[in-house]
Protein backbone atom coordinates (compact mmCIF):
# COMPACT_ATOMS: atom_id res chain seq x y z
CA UNK A 1 0.00 0.00 0.00
CA UNK A 2 2.84 2.40 0.82
CA UNK A 3 4.49 1.58 -2.50
CA UNK A 4 1.30 2.51 -4.37
CA UNK A 5 1.02 5.80 -2.47
CA UNK A 6 4.67 6.52 -3.26
CA UNK A 7 4.12 5.86 -6.99
CA UNK A 8 0.99 8.04 -7.05
CA UNK A 9 2.87 10.79 -5.23
CA UNK A 10 5.75 10.55 -7.70
CA UNK A 11 3.40 10.61 -10.69
CA UNK A 12 1.52 13.60 -9.26
CA UNK A 13 4.83 15.37 -8.63
CA UNK A 14 5.98 14.83 -12.21
CA UNK A 15 2.64 15.97 -13.64
CA UNK A 16 2.62 19.15 -11.54
CA UNK A 17 6.26 19.85 -12.43
CA UNK A 18 5.51 19.50 -16.14
CA UNK A 19 2.40 21.66 -15.78
CA UNK A 20 4.19 24.48 -13.99
CA UNK A 21 7.23 24.27 -16.26
CA UNK A 22 4.93 24.48 -19.27
CA UNK A 23 3.09 27.43 -17.72
CA UNK A 24 6.43 29.10 -17.00
CA UNK A 25 7.53 28.77 -20.63
CA UNK A 26 4.16 29.94 -21.94
CA UNK A 27 4.02 32.98 -19.65
CA UNK A 28 7.64 33.83 -20.41
CA UNK A 29 6.99 33.58 -24.15
CA UNK A 30 3.85 35.72 -23.90
CA UNK A 31 5.61 38.41 -21.84
CA UNK A 32 8.61 38.44 -24.19
CA UNK A 33 6.52 38.54 -27.37
CA UNK A 34 4.18 41.22 -26.06
CA UNK A 35 7.03 43.39 -24.79
CA UNK A 36 8.85 43.10 -28.13
CA UNK A 37 5.70 43.91 -30.12
CA UNK A 38 4.81 46.82 -27.84
CA UNK A 39 8.37 48.11 -28.09
CA UNK A 40 8.20 48.05 -31.88
CA UNK A 41 4.77 49.72 -31.89
CA UNK A 42 5.67 52.37 -29.28
CA UNK A 43 7.08 54.97 -31.71
CA UNK A 44 3.78 55.00 -33.63
CA UNK A 45 1.91 57.36 -31.31
CA UNK A 46 -1.06 58.38 -33.44
CA UNK A 47 -1.14 56.17 -36.51
CA UNK A 48 0.86 53.38 -38.06
CA UNK A 49 2.10 55.50 -40.92
CA UNK A 50 5.50 56.69 -41.92
CA UNK A 51 4.54 60.29 -41.13
CA UNK A 52 4.30 59.50 -37.42
CA UNK A 53 7.94 58.41 -37.11
CA UNK A 54 10.76 60.74 -36.18
CA UNK A 55 14.30 60.11 -37.38
CA UNK A 56 15.32 59.01 -33.87
CA UNK A 57 12.46 56.48 -33.88
CA UNK A 58 13.75 55.01 -37.12
CA UNK A 59 17.25 54.76 -35.67
CA UNK A 60 15.93 53.06 -32.52
CA UNK A 61 13.88 50.57 -34.56
CA UNK A 62 16.85 49.88 -36.84
CA UNK A 63 19.16 49.28 -33.86
CA UNK A 64 16.61 46.96 -32.25
CA UNK A 65 16.28 45.01 -35.50
CA UNK A 66 20.06 44.89 -35.90
CA UNK A 67 20.59 43.65 -32.32
CA UNK A 68 17.93 40.96 -32.79
CA UNK A 69 19.42 39.88 -36.12
CA UNK A 70 22.91 39.79 -34.57
CA UNK A 71 21.63 37.64 -31.72
CA UNK A 72 20.21 34.95 -33.99
CA UNK A 73 23.05 35.20 -36.52
CA UNK A 74 25.70 34.69 -33.82
CA UNK A 75 23.61 31.91 -32.35
CA UNK A 76 23.65 30.08 -35.67
CA UNK A 77 27.39 30.72 -36.01
CA UNK A 78 28.08 29.22 -32.60
CA UNK A 79 25.89 26.24 -33.57
CA UNK A 80 23.51 26.75 -30.67
CA UNK A 81 20.27 24.82 -31.26
CA UNK A 82 17.14 26.86 -31.90
CA UNK A 83 15.31 25.97 -28.67
CA UNK A 84 18.08 27.16 -26.27
CA UNK A 85 18.52 30.22 -28.47
CA UNK A 86 14.81 31.09 -28.25
CA UNK A 87 14.74 30.38 -24.50
CA UNK A 88 17.67 32.69 -23.91
CA UNK A 89 16.09 35.43 -26.04
CA UNK A 90 12.71 35.20 -24.31
CA UNK A 91 14.29 35.03 -20.84
CA UNK A 92 16.30 38.15 -21.62
CA UNK A 93 13.26 40.08 -22.86
CA UNK A 94 11.15 38.90 -19.92
CA UNK A 95 13.86 39.81 -17.40
CA UNK A 96 14.24 43.32 -18.81
CA UNK A 97 10.47 43.76 -18.90
CA UNK A 98 10.16 42.71 -15.26
CA UNK A 99 12.98 45.08 -14.26
CA UNK A 100 11.26 47.97 -16.03
CA UNK A 101 7.90 47.07 -14.48
CA UNK A 102 9.59 47.02 -11.07
CA UNK A 103 10.97 50.51 -11.69
CA UNK A 104 7.49 51.61 -12.76
CA UNK A 105 6.11 50.19 -9.52
CA UNK A 106 8.65 52.16 -7.49
CA UNK A 107 7.69 55.38 -9.29
CA UNK A 108 3.98 54.61 -8.90
CA UNK A 109 4.40 54.03 -5.17
CA UNK A 110 6.35 57.27 -4.88
CA UNK A 111 3.55 59.07 -6.71
CA UNK A 112 1.01 57.47 -4.38
CA UNK A 113 2.86 58.69 -1.31
CA UNK A 114 3.64 62.12 -2.75
CA UNK A 115 1.02 63.05 -5.42
CA UNK A 116 2.61 66.41 -6.19
CA UNK A 117 5.79 64.62 -7.24
CA UNK A 118 3.95 62.87 -10.06
CA UNK A 119 2.35 66.02 -11.38
CA UNK A 120 5.37 68.31 -11.06
CA UNK A 121 8.48 66.18 -11.51
CA UNK A 122 7.61 62.93 -13.28
CA UNK A 123 5.22 64.14 -15.97
CA UNK A 124 5.62 66.23 -19.06
CA UNK A 125 8.36 66.56 -21.62
CA UNK A 126 10.25 63.35 -20.97
CA UNK A 127 8.16 60.89 -22.96
CA UNK A 128 10.56 60.61 -25.88
CA UNK A 129 13.58 60.41 -23.60
CA UNK A 130 11.89 57.64 -21.63
CA UNK A 131 11.02 55.75 -24.82
CA UNK A 132 14.57 55.99 -26.17
CA UNK A 133 16.05 54.92 -22.85
CA UNK A 134 13.76 51.86 -22.82
CA UNK A 135 14.87 51.10 -26.37
CA UNK A 136 18.50 51.38 -25.26
CA UNK A 137 17.95 49.06 -22.30
CA UNK A 138 16.39 46.40 -24.53
CA UNK A 139 19.06 46.78 -27.23
CA UNK A 140 21.91 46.49 -24.71
CA UNK A 141 20.25 43.47 -23.07
CA UNK A 142 19.80 41.67 -26.40
CA UNK A 143 23.34 42.60 -27.42
CA UNK A 144 24.73 41.33 -24.12
CA UNK A 145 22.78 38.07 -24.24
CA UNK A 146 24.09 37.18 -27.70
CA UNK A 147 25.84 33.80 -27.70
CA UNK A 148 29.49 34.28 -28.57
CA UNK A 149 32.43 31.93 -28.92
CA UNK A 150 35.22 32.18 -26.37
CA UNK A 151 37.80 34.88 -27.08
CA UNK A 152 40.70 32.44 -26.88
CA UNK A 153 39.14 30.12 -29.43
CA UNK A 154 38.03 32.56 -32.10
CA UNK A 155 39.59 33.57 -35.34
CA UNK A 156 38.73 37.25 -35.60
CA UNK A 157 39.11 37.28 -39.38
CA UNK A 158 36.40 34.71 -40.06
CA UNK A 159 34.20 35.26 -36.96
CA UNK A 160 33.74 31.51 -36.56
CA UNK A 161 34.75 29.38 -33.58
CA UNK A 162 37.82 27.30 -34.31
CA UNK A 163 39.59 24.50 -32.50
CA UNK A 164 42.73 25.45 -30.63
CA UNK A 165 45.46 22.83 -30.51
CA UNK A 166 48.89 23.06 -28.92
CA UNK A 167 50.73 20.08 -30.43
CA UNK A 168 49.81 16.81 -32.08
CA UNK A 169 51.96 14.72 -29.75
CA UNK A 170 50.40 16.15 -26.58
CA UNK A 171 46.69 15.23 -26.84
CA UNK A 172 45.95 16.09 -23.21
CA UNK A 173 46.51 19.82 -23.89
CA UNK A 174 43.99 19.89 -26.74
CA UNK A 175 40.68 21.71 -26.31
CA UNK A 176 38.02 23.03 -28.64
CA UNK A 177 35.83 26.09 -28.41
CA UNK A 178 32.34 25.00 -27.43
CA UNK A 179 29.12 26.84 -28.22
CA UNK A 180 27.49 28.38 -25.15
CA UNK A 181 24.52 26.55 -23.68
CA UNK A 182 22.07 27.27 -20.93
CA UNK A 183 23.15 24.18 -19.02
CA UNK A 184 26.93 23.83 -19.25
CA UNK A 185 28.30 20.32 -19.08
CA UNK A 186 31.20 19.26 -16.92
CA UNK A 187 32.60 16.64 -19.27
CA UNK A 188 35.04 19.02 -20.97
CA UNK A 189 38.42 17.61 -21.94
CA UNK A 190 41.37 19.20 -20.24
Amino acid sequence: MLELIDKVSLAFGHVTRLFFLGMFFIVTAVVAASSYVLLVLAPFEYSYGQDDLAFADLIALALLTLASWRYFHRGRQSQTPLWPLLKRFTFTLTFVTLLLLSALGVFASMALVEPTLATEQLSGGGDDLLLYSIFCIFIVAIYGATPLPALSGTNLASHKPSAVQKTDDNESDRFEAEPPTLSPSTDRKS
